[in-house]
């Protein structure tokens, strides 16, 4: 079957459908997706850069208060700041199987007052973990548009994430971007 074009900046096709499938059978086997929801676009949410971009794109197999389970169709990198570090935690500890393609990360971490870093490639069959005192960004996308992950979140934490300068290791409390929610209803159709 061809590449069927979901919304402008977000194309899926069977190979990924059934990357996605292999891999909830493999790691979240009480889950499944048919290829109805997967090429429906209501089950995808494109996610908006700064400059209003798609970087990636989300579909929400599962969110319940202990734990979500999310595909991820990566575009672009996650530079929150363009060409700056701007490297963020996340409110919930991850792990993220790669289904198709690979990333790679830059990963920062304070210990005893220092800001250590570690670069980190993941490549499809691969597995990444990232808990919660880690901060990372992804860098680069190694099959931008086939990129697939999934996503399995443990339970959300309120306030407690956010931003770390990658020079002196303060951190900053995430705050609401104003213009987010303008640019991701302009990315996604069924928003408007």
């Amino acid at each position: 079957m061809k590449p069927i074009e979901i919304i402008p900046g977000l194309t899926v096709d069977k190979e990924m459908y059934q990357s996605a499938v292999e891999g909830l059978a493999a790691f979240a086997p009480d889950e499944k997706l048919t290829w109805e929801s997967f090429a429906d676009e209501r089950s995808w949410l494109l996610i908006p850069d700064p400059d209003g971009s798609g970087y990636k794109a989300e579909l929400v197999v599962r969110r319940a208060a202990e734990s979500t389970i999310k595909i991820n169709l990566w575009m672009s990198p996650d530079l929150r700041a363009g060409s700056a570090p701007q490297p963020h935690n996340h409110p919930w500890e991850f792990v993220a199987h790669v289904l198709m393609g690979g990333y790679t990360e830059q990963r920062y971490q304070v210990i005893d007052g220092t800001v250590h870093t570690a670069t980190q490639t993941h490549k499809a069959g691969g597995e990444n973990h990232l808990p919660l005192d880690v901060f990372h960004e992804v860098t680069q996308i190694h099959a931008p548009g086939r990129t697939l992950t999934l996503m399995i979140c443990g339970k959300g934490r309120k306030g407690d994430w956010g931003y770390l300068d990658p020079e002196s290791g303060a951190f900053e409390a995430n705050r609401p971007d104003p213009e987010f929610r303008d640019r991701l209803v302009a990315l996604n159709p069924r928003m408007r």
